[in-house]
């Protein structure tokens, strides 16, 4: 298929003040905002042989269960050699995929990848943080589709339920959550289309699977080929533990506080900084007496005693949204982290804890946003006589213009409607005086006919308004494709509609003309010829 890009100016879905900002100064709280290539610097080596290979090889093990490409294993053995970096993405599992920015970020982390890895002459490696350890479960067990009325459509995953139990530790199963139904479902919505079973096997998570392994799966088959390391927390919990506990140990307090300003993305004075983890769920650990404490408890523990409850037991720890950004850059060799602008608000927060921390502030690279616009859709656009750019703007408002150009046999079966009803009802009074009762029914009967002629007047200017482009099926179109619920595409709908109409193949398109960076927003037009559904 064919695929090419557009560019709209980056405001054209709204930013926000810390956005703009970045954007104009190339920092935000200290923290590099990167805009252009040459502005992320080559790191220099933090990490020694030994650390390397205990790094790589639970990776190379658990991994190893997916049937990567070899692709994987190249940046795997890349990952052991000293010099060698890697971008860092990442985000929470979520059902069929997730939302399709989900996607994006790991494609981008892919492309930047490569051009660094050019520009420097040194290997460097995309890397996918599969956010297992969340536990908000009502976020990310369902997703978003259009249907073949063009309504948005909710369909979710039945009996699940987590409390506080970590996404990565809820496994699915075929009699508990129903998932053949599901599944059968998602294949014949999109059945018109060859592409749908294995769409649907690509992103549907299977029995015995949780939905962090279901987006392991999924992004190592469509972006493996390009590098892309999958990593879930559980495969390095001893890894990120002592990583914890080191920041932890640090007294990280002070320094947090006085760099997250007087209105924090997060306050870190009342934020959940790490989790225990046990058969109960995830339990928050926020400032409090001494140092820690968690919620509802009358005691607390010095960042050095919560420190050495990490080391001996490294199995059941979790960094909060504040922490894991110095986790993942303790542990991984990181150059950069693409992510989107209310990660950078947060990430903004941390410059003067990375130096208490002796950690990089590593640079921030704003994630690429993207619309998908397929041919159909552009269609729609052009009936309304209404540009993309407004579309996103207003958030979806579309005003439908009048209907002035109704075809004269439309009215002239109203006429004939009201002219019949009024031609009956005239004989009441005679058809009354040889039995009441015909004359009720003679009334019905008139109704009857006035309401089955005015039916179809209604369907002949439903007809016509759709063939002319001003009507609900086109409006439908263009507010449930992009601008669902309101939100950008990006932010709602999965990838499973285009996967299932357009293959793979939109994908690697995408990936090809995909830029490392772009701080505007981009339009993706995806030219395969489709037929015409509204005639």
């Amino acid at each position: 298929m064919q695929l090419s890009l557009r560019h709209l100016p980056a405001d054209v879905l709204g930013l926000a003040d810390h956005a703009r900002r970045a954007l104009s100064g190339g920092s935000l709280g200290g923290l590099p905002v990167v805009r252009r290539l040459a502005e992320i610097p080559r790191p220099e080596e933090r990490h020694d042989p030994g650390e390397r290979k205990h790094l790589v090889q639970p990776l190379r093990e658990a991994l190893a269960a997916l049937e990567p490409p070899s692709r994987v294993e190249t940046s795997l053995s890349v990952l052991e050699r000293p010099g060698s970096f890697c971008v860092v993405t990442g985000q929470q599992p979520g059902f069929l995929g997730g939302p399709l920015y989900t996607l994006y970020k790991a494609m981008q982390a892919c492309r930047l990848a490569g051009e660094l890895s050019g520009l420097w002459g040194v290997p460097v490696v995309p890397l996918f943080w599969n956010h297992a350890d969340d536990h908000d479960l009502a976020e990310v067990q369902h997703a978003y589709l259009l249907n073949r009325n063009l309504d948005l459509q909710r369909v979710g995953l039945a009996g699940l339920s987590s409390g506080r139990i970590p996404i990565g530790d809820l496994h699915l199963s075929e009699e508990r959550n129903h998932l053949a139904a599901t599944r059968a479902m998602l294949v014949q919505a999109f059945e018109e289309f060859p592409g749908s079973l294995a769409a649907v096997e690509l992103l549907f998570p299977r029995s015995g699977e949780t939905l962090a392994r279901a987006l392991s799966r999924a992004l190592t088959a469509l972006l493996g080929e390009h590098g892309l390391v999958v990593v879930e927390p559980e495969w390095l919990r001893g890894d990120f533990s002592r990583a914890l506990a080191e920041i932890v140990g640090s007294d990280p307090l002070p320094p947090l506080a006085a760099g997250s300003g007087s209105q924090p993305a997060i306050d870190p004075e009342g934020a959940a900084l790490l989790f225990r983890v046990d058969e109960g769920g995830r339990r928050a650990l926020r400032p409090g007496g001494d140092g820690f404490r968690y919620d509802g408890e009358g005691g607390s523990r010095t960042p050095s005693e919560l420190a050495a409850e990490i080391v001996q037991d490294p199995k059941h720890w979790s960094a909060g949204a504040l922490l894991r950004p110095l986790v993942q850059d303790r542990v991984f060799p990181t150059c950069a982290y693409v992510g989107g602008w209310g990660e950078l608000a947060y990430h903004a927060q941390l410059s003067r804890l990375r130096d208490h921390c002796d950690l990089p502030r590593t640079p921030f690279v704003p994630r690429i946003s993207i619309t998908l616009l397929d041919q159909p859709t552009r269609l729609s656009l052009e009936k309304f006589d209404a540009s993309l750019a407004e579309v996103l703007a207003r958030g979806g408002a579309v005003e439908a213009q009048p209907q002035s150009d109704l075809p004269p046999v439309i009215e002239a079966l109203r006429q004939t409607a009201r002219e019949a009803g009024e031609a009956l009802r005239a004989h009441r009074p005679e058809l009354a005086e040889l039995e009441p009762a015909l004359a009720v029914n003679l009334k019905k009967t008139a109704d009857q006919v006035k309401q089955l002629v005015e039916k179809i007047a209604t369907k002949a200017e439903r007809v016509h308004a759709n063939r002319s482009g001003k009507g609900k099926r086109h409006l439908r179109r263009i507010q449930n494709t992009l601008v669902p619920r309101g939100q950008p595409q990006e932010r709602i709908l999965s990838p499973l509609p285009f996967t299932a109409r357009f293959g793979r193949e939109w994908i690697e398109a995408l990936y090809r003309e995909l830029p490392p960076l772009a701080s505007e927003h981009l339009v993706a037009l995806l030219d395969e010829q489709i037929e015409e559904q509204d005639a």
